[in-house]
């Protein structure tokens, strides 16, 4: 005798009316969330930043502090922090990605395009910033699917929370819209000032930190999103000329900077427009959190941040939280001038 469904079916049959019915409303909840228009206040202060709406962006996120900037370009081609936004979460330590599920988030430089968007993300919306890039491949790196979301949730991600994540998406969409073919993404382990770098000395990752403090220091002149190439398997930042070719392969013998510094007067106009917008959130990271993690990695035996083989025994506790010199996988940059 036919008795219906059982328990399984039952289950079936709800989830199949659960999707008819609740289905399309979700796809469009989240479809105007992707569209949402950036807040009134943002737009303000872009008008008295004498930026468009669709103006160019640059994103710059900072581990240690869990923070997000959002810098956007004015019509003197210069880049000024319209709006800081707190990271609720990310996991892992300071120090590049190397691998896939090593749980940590990567630093370097990185990308958003129009494939980038993903408006039906399970973490509400997301960034997908293109890791790993060039040069993380020809290093060995692993690891796919990083992305700045919502949701604060995150495992190698960078986590903010669902009203942050609509207006970073926001700026991103617009900038794309305007005409961009990309959104570039740099992520650094912290502020690299002077002070930073100091109580930073010595730290495993420490050797993979040069190009960061160069494009860092190069923005802080200019001003202007650095141009960022690979070749000997490491960054070239701001090159004279184009660097085409594989990440592998031997870089020029001559190699020179090309940078625009900010006159005084301009440098003044700028300092008196960057007084960016701050974003309210939580952030769940703190240094003692963040050390720990650091510890944990040591114990189980630190892979080299470079060569991506196990770093040797050390004589010394300093040696020992260095990764050995590797001249054909060096991420170090490139000397300013011209390399003979």
């Amino acid at each position: 005798m036919h008795r219906g469904p059982g328990r399984g079916g039952r289950v079936s049959v709800a989830l199949a009316l659960f999707q008819i019915l609740f289905g399309a409303s979700i796809a469009r909840a989240d479809e105007a969330a992707a569209l949402k228009p950036l807040p009134t206040t943002t737009l303000a202060a872009q008008t008295m930043k004498a930026i468009g709406e669709n103006a160019p962006v640059y994103l710059r996120l900072f581990k240690e502090e869990s923070e997000l900037e959002v810098w956007q370009q004015r019509a003197d081609g210069r880049y000024v922090n319209i709006k800081t936004f707190p990271i609720c979460k990310w996991s892992g330590a300071l120090g590049p990605k190397e691998k896939h599920g090593d749980l940590m988030a990567p630093e370097g430089f990185y990308s958003v395009d129009r494939d980038g968007l993903k408006p039906d993300s399970k973490y509400h919306l997301a960034l997908n910033i293109g890791y790993p890039n060039a040069l993380d491949r020809a290093l060995g790196r692993s690891g796919d699917f990083i992305m700045v979301h919502g949701d604060c949730k995150s495992v190698g991600c960078f986590a903010m929370t669902d009203e942050n994540i609509e207006e970073i998406y926001g700026f991103v969409r617009e900038a794309l819209d305007g005409g961009a073919d990309r959104v570039q993404v740099h992520i650094f382990p912290f502020r690299l000032t002077r002070e930073n770098s100091t109580r930073h000395a010595g730290h495993p990752a420490e050797a993979t930190w040069a190009p960061l403090q160069e494009a860092y220091d190069d923005f802080a002149t200019s001003r202007v999103p650095p141009r960022i190439a690979a070749c000997s398997k490491r960054y070239v930042v701001n090159p004279l000329a184009p660097i085409d070719g594989a990440a592998a392969d031997a870089c020029p013998k001559m190699i020179g900077k090309l940078l625009a510094p900010v006159s005084p007067r301009l440098e003044k106009r700028l300092n008196a427009a960057n007084q960016p917008l701050t974003a309210e959130g939580p952030k769940t990271r703190t240094a003692e959190d963040i050390a720990r993690w650091s510890e944990h990695r040591s114990s189980l035996g630190l892979t080299s941040l470079i060569g991506g083989e196990a770093a040797p025994a050390a004589a010394s506790p300093a040696a020992a939280a260095r990764p050995p010199r590797n001249a054909d996988a060096d991420l170090g940059a490139l000397k300013p001038l011209l390399d003979q």
